[in-house]
């Protein structure tokens, strides 16, 4: 039996494989290593380019597609987005940084790949690529093209026409699917189907757990005793990490022997430094003893700095729809401290180890309690890890059930 041909379109911001890292990126390479296994279908990958970073760990069977952006591309993207933050002070700035080159790369995808040859075509979280992809697939768009949506907001409300006329929606939690349903009246007759988040997990031995936890805390100098409290992620705005941090050192002479650990940088794949980043390392710099900043952290080095920590915390400030970050921590059966929000709640449903905390007008007041909560009760004590795996063979099932149509 011949085998469909799927077109994965990258959202065109970092390359895959995920070696520049990228939540959604990280989700591809997972598809593309299960189906190799399997051979269910023909995969083809379409990315940017990224100073050769992206020739490395390819998966074998997958054709991959690289698009460069050129540099007066980059250049236009700066200035555009410089006048959309400073001069025009608007919030969807964040989403601008790269408009030309996404208008760019979706272009050269269209120019230079044979569309009709595909059965299925699906494009991984950015919308923006929409239009074109519609003009140049005609009356196949609605029956070729699926949307994977990975975030709850619609941030250009221009590509809704094109969400609704996608074969399909694909929403990571019912959270999202049903948000869509609710709050845009144009998605009523769209089938929006809901794909669950899975993640690869190496799965460790009590010795080589014991191991990698002295061998993290002896390279930071933490004590055995002292409380870990983790975050891993971007640190930006909408996940919250500044106030889980103001929370956290005001908190220090109630928490004793503890740390603060965070894990990650401002941007995915670089140790640049932001401002908002910056206001951090400020208050990391007051608590020399206290806080830790790692800058960025290879995505396959994570799962290090779970097992040496104590507690997981995740401030989301945003409707957060399905992070990887809870998913990780619950694979390590970690103790974690959530913002009830989005999607988390119903990732979290079943898992004992957690306390929920409300982004509210006391936000930083909830997190500091939260943390209070879980020293007081097991800094001392401990607890049992439960661990709760989204397996990655389950997210690839899923996920081909959904796009393996006629």
């Amino acid at each position: 039996m011949t085998k469909k041909k799927v077109l994965f379109i990258s959202a065109g911001i970092y390359p895959i494989p995920a070696n520049m890292g990228g939540a959604v990126e990280e989700l591809i390479d997972v598809f593309a290593e299960n189906n190799r296994k399997h051979g269910r279908f023909d995969v083809s990958v379409a990315s940017c380019r990224y100073g050769g970073k992206e020739i490395k760990r390819k998966v074998e069977g997958v054709k991959y597609r690289y698009f460069r952006t050129p540099l007066y591309v980059k250049v236009k993207d700066k200035i555009y987005h410089f006048y959309s933050e400073k001069i025009l002070k608007d919030w969807k700035s964040l989403f601008r940084q790269n408009y030309y080159k996404g208008r760019h790369y979706i272009e050269q995808i269209v120019k230079k790949t044979d569309l009709r040859e595909f059965d299925v075509i699906v494009v991984e979280n950015n919308m923006s690529l929409l239009k074109t992809l519609s003009d140049a697939l005609g009356d196949d768009y609605s029956k070729k093209c699926m949307y994977h949506m990975h975030s709850n907001l619609i941030d250009n409300e221009e590509m809704i026409p094109y969400l609704a006329r996608a074969r399909k929606i694909l929403a990571v939690s019912d959270f999202v699917k049903n948000l869509l349903y609710d709050t845009v009246p144009q998605f009523k007759d769209t089938q929006i189907e809901k794909v669950g988040n899975g993640i690869k997990i190496e799965k460790l031995e009590p010795k080589n757990e014991r191991e990698i936890r002295t061998a993290v805390r002896n390279e930071y100098s933490i004590k055995e005793d002292e409380t870990v409290f983790l975050f891993c992620g971007r640190v930006s705005p909408e996940k919250g990490v500044l106030e889980m941090t103001k929370a956290y050192a005001a908190a220090i002479p109630e928490l004793g022997r503890s740390k603060l650990m965070i894990v990650g940088s401002g941007l995915s794949g670089s140790n640049k430094e932001t401002y908002y980043y910056k206001q951090i390392k400020k208050i990391a710099r007051e608590h020399p003893n206290n806080v830790i900043l790692t800058g960025y952290v290879n995505h396959g080095e994570v799962h290090k700095y779970h097992v040496a920590a104590d507690a997981l915390v995740v401030p989301s400030i945003m409707d957060d729809p399905a992070p990887l970050t809870v998913l990780e921590g619950m694979s390590r059966g970690m103790y974690l401290l959530l913002s009830n929000v989005g999607g988390i709640p119903e990732y979290t449903r079943s898992y004992e180890n957690k306390i929920m905390f409300e982004r509210d007008d006391d936000f930083e007041q909830n997190i500091r309690s939260a943390m209070l909560k879980f020293y007081g009760e097991y800094s001392a004590a401990g607890y049992e890890r439960k661990p709760v795996y989204f397996d990655d063979a389950q997210y690839y099932e899923n996920l081909a059930e959904a796009i393996d149509v006629d």
